[in-house]
């Protein structure tokens, strides 16, 4: 999936800013941190993730549309997720898509942490009926690592790397941050 624009974006939200029904594929897993998450639908509780994003990562999040979800909650949303960092290394927009989980994601996982060699991660992600991706924009996408981590740290879910080959939590997705240019916080 390539990059929409903020116009194109809009044209495809319902009155509320859901994503209308079918009106968008999900992007690949390849071009994505995975972020699984244990909500049995597609809602973001904004002011969770809002207040983890203030208070554990110094960042400032916000949505370029507002959600105003209805009495049924929708299996699939996008949003355009704005990161904004006082250092401005965590700063930008990414597009982020929901949606159910699936066989693939889960063995994915498990691949990914058979690979590791570690354990925990993969029965983590088998509870989360929900996954997030979050568009990378460039194979060292700051911004797009800080998000998944701010949601993971709020859905309560493993992330899975774009190449599929490691799966870990927000205490690790924080190292990452911290060993790139520049602080996570």
């Amino acid at each position: 999936m390539s990059l929409i624009s903020e116009e194109r974006f809009r044209e495809l939200l319902d009155a509320g800013g859901i994503l209308r029904s079918g009106a968008l594929a999900s992007p690949e897993r390849s071009a994505s941190y995975t972020v699984f998450a244990q909500r049995s639908d597609a809602t973001l509780d904004i002011a969770a993730i809002k207040a983890h994003a203030a208070r554990f990562f110094d960042t400032k999040l916000g949505l370029t549309v507002n959600k105003s979800y209805g009495s049924v909650p929708p299996e699939v949303d996008a949003a355009r997720i704005v990161l904004a960092s006082d250092d401005k290394t965590a700063s930008g927009t990414r597009f982020c898509f929901g949606r159910p989980t699936n066989a693939n994601d889960l063995a994915a996982a498990e691949e990914a942490e058979q690979e590791q060699r570690s354990h925990g991660m993969a029965l983590l992600a088998q509870r989360c009926p929900t996954v997030w991706l979050v568009l990378r924009e460039s194979s060292d996408d700051r911004v797009a690592l800080t998000l998944a981590a701010i949601l993971a740290s709020s859905l309560l879910g493993p992330i899975l790397s774009p190449d599929g080959d490691e799966l870990f939590g927000v205490r690790t997705a924080r190292m990452k941050l911290e060993g790139r240019a520049g602080p996570y916080r």
